[in-house]
């Protein structure tokens, strides 16, 4: 699908972001149109946390000295944060590790975890004004990843692949125009990964435009049109996944040589030593 003509739902322009003294993002820049699913893919501290804080406003760029826009999500740069999480979808390690340490009463079940994604929150809160139609959407976004059984189980009880799989369900039960998945099959096997990633091809297929940060080229999947390369803070390289992943490259990206190899529609990367 062409979406040059449309205007990106994601844009960010020359953003420099510091945390302390040290400048973690250096004039970075990227659009994204609506159905591009993309990935970021750069080695350790290359700037990916940094950029997922930046878009969930946990971080903020430096005010530019043109005045103009930084970040316009959707077309709009003024968002209440609580309505843009709405419409942005998040899936991470991280939150996962936030979600489990934050249980309410020791423990919360698959259908709470996906209702506490109305609330942007970690655990469902006692003065929360919980109702029939989001218990609803909870079971519908769970049916959706045929995780219905996940439901009534406690959360600490499920293996990290039904966790992942629950914290996808809380992430679409906005029904968002965008997912963004950070490093998505961190701590997984290989038959959870391997599902993990088929969830996000169906998702994808679906309508809802798919971003994945990752550091794992094996983690680009298919339906991914778009890949920028980080290193240093800086997009190093954007355009199609078959321009962007090549052996020399990725190389350069990563600092060390790597053969990549494509089988169909999936990448596989090789140490060269």
């Amino acid at each position: 699908m062409n979406n040059s003509h449309q205007q990106p739902i994601l844009e960010v322009n020359n953003a420099t972001v510091y945390r302390g003294d040290n400048k973690v993002m250096d004039h970075f820049s990227l659009a994204i149109n609506q159905l591009e699913h993309t990935a970021i893919v750069g080695p350790n501290g290359s700037g990916k946390s940094t950029l997922i804080q930046l878009l969930t406003h946990q971080l903020h760029p430096l005010a530019p000295k043109d005045g103009k826009p930084v970040i316009r999500v959707f077309g709009e740069h003024r968002w209440k944060v609580s309505e843009l999480r709405k419409r942005i979808g998040i899936v991470s390690a991280d939150l996962e590790y936030e979600i489990v340490h934050n249980l309410k009463k020791g423990y919360l079940t698959g259908r709470e975890v996906v209702m506490s994604g109305f609330f942007s929150s970690m655990q469902l809160f006692e003065h929360y004004d919980t109702t029939d139609e989001m218990r609803e959407k909870a079971a519908q976004a769970l049916e959706k990843i045929e995780s219905t059984y996940l439901a009534d189980r406690i959360l600490n009880q499920m293996s990290a692949g039904e966790k992942r799989r629950v914290l996808i369900a809380r992430a679409l039960v906005t029904n968002p125009d965008m997912l963004i998945l950070d490093e998505p099959t961190t701590a997984l096997d290989f038959v959870a990964r391997q599902n993990c990633l088929k969830l996000i091809q169906d998702i994808a297929q679906e309508g809802t435009t798919v971003i994945i940060v990752t550091h794992h080229v094996s983690e680009v999947i298919p339906e991914i049109q778009k890949v920028i390369l980080l290193r240093d803070g800086r997009a190093a390289y954007s355009g199609p996944k078959q321009e962007v992943l090549t052996s020399e490259v990725v190389s350069s990206v990563f600092d060390h040589p790597v053969t990549i190899t494509e089988f169909g529609e999936t990448y596989r990367v090789e140490m060269d030593l």
